[in-house]
């Protein structure tokens, strides 16, 4: 297998067999301090042996949308705002209580008591994070052994929040999609005209050197984006070429470093979370790796204020609401879920980089 940590945590490959859809169950290592905030992500990075994991909770963490108040004048931008401030929410909360079961922090309880819901405005979506904290605090507090499942079950209330908040926010309240029209404008870009053939080369590991070439010399932002994708699936494809001097794959810093132009593309959900599987592949498959989704909920952040302040100014265009919407509500790396052997960046790895997988 090309992902050499698997073999550091198996020994042999594990038979990778999904099924696409959310399905949760649920189950201890030591406790690390989870006080430090998100100050140098590069310090995060290094190769030291005093380096400790953090387990660190997410409800007690400021992961609010940070945008400039100026632009938060209009009903769409007001909404999309409380679509993504809902999400941190839903998406906090479990993830600590994911945490919880798997007896890796002990500060859940009070980090999900801290997280302050009134900062979604709009009343009915308000009443139902109120109702979802009430409930996880519920659960947490009883011994799961004395509990129907079939009454009180985190994932189902966790589910049943994302079905509400999927219609809530459902792009067609914004205006009129395309779905067609936007899988068609996803997948060609004019500044790229050779990307179907580059697809089609991934897996193929003399590719990184044309890719550098290409990434560097393009001076459109999407062409940027899509080659620095591309590199990515190149660097899979040769890990022998970096695997041994860095565990990090090159294309990372790459990705990151667009992301922080706060620039506008419709390609900047699929960079940033091509990014975050990459990011974890370096942390590992384990229940009990490090799972650093504070980190990349900082990027999801960045991301989302960028297309946010593009849609302040365009906001008849559904393909970035789309986009927003997409990623502001998609789900945190969890330890339980439909992949049963790992944590559930496995499944987000075999879907965004499949060439890496054929043959296993």
């Amino acid at each position: 297998m090309k992902m050499i940590k698997y073999l550091k945590l198996l020994g042999i490959a594990i038979c990778l067999t999904f099924v696409c859809g959310c399905g949760q169950n649920s189950n201890k290592q030591q406790n690390t301090s989870n006080s430090s905030n998100l100050t140098d992500l590069d310090s995060l990075r290094n190769d030291s042996s005093e380096y400790k994991l953090e387990f660190r909770t997410l409800s007690n963490e400021d992961q609010w949308l940070q945008i400039d108040s100026s632009i938060q004048k209009s009903d769409i931008v007001k909404r999309l705002v409380d679509a993504y401030n809902a999400s941190v929410v839903q998406n906090s909360i479990i993830t600590d209580y994911d945490l919880q079961m798997r007896g890796l922090n002990h500060d859940v309880t009070k980090a999900i008591k801290s997280i302050d819901v009134t900062k979604v405005k709009d009343a009915e979506v308000l009443n139902k994070l109120k109702a979802y904290k009430k409930e996880i605090l519920n659960l947490l507090s009883v011994n799961p052994d004395s509990v129907n499942p079939a009454l009180l079950n985190p994932w189902k209330t966790k589910d049943d929040l994302y079905a509400y908040l999927s219609e809530k926010y459902n792009v067609s309240t914004f205006g009129e999609f395309d779905k067609k029209l936007y899988s068609e404008e996803c997948n060609q870009c004019a500044s790229v005209p050779e990307w179907k053939e580059l697809i089609e080369k991934r897996g193929n590991d003399k590719m990184i050197d044309e890719l550098k070439k290409k990434y560097h010399n393009a001076k459109d932002f999407d062409a940027r984006c899509i080659y620095a994708m591309e590199l990515s699936h190149a660097y899979m494809a040769d890990t022998d070429s970096w695997i041994e001097d860095n565990e990090l794959n090159p294309a990372i810093p790459i990705m990151e470093s667009l992301m922080k132009e706060k620039r506008y593309s419709l390609y900047l959900c699929e960079l940033w979370r091509k990014w975050r599987a990459l990011y974890q592949d370096a942390k590992g498959m384990s229940k009990d790796s490090e799972i650093p989704n504070w980190i990349y909920n900082h990027y999801r952040n960045i991301c989302c204020s960028t297309i946010l302040s593009y849609i302040a100014d365009y906001p008849q265009d559904m393909n970035a609401i789309n986009e927003f919407l997409v990623l502001a509500c998609m789900e945190n790396i969890l330890r339980y879920g439909v992949f049963e052997y790992g944590n559930q960046y496995v499944v987000e790895m075999q879907y965004l980089y499949p060439e890496i997988y054929e043959g296993e």
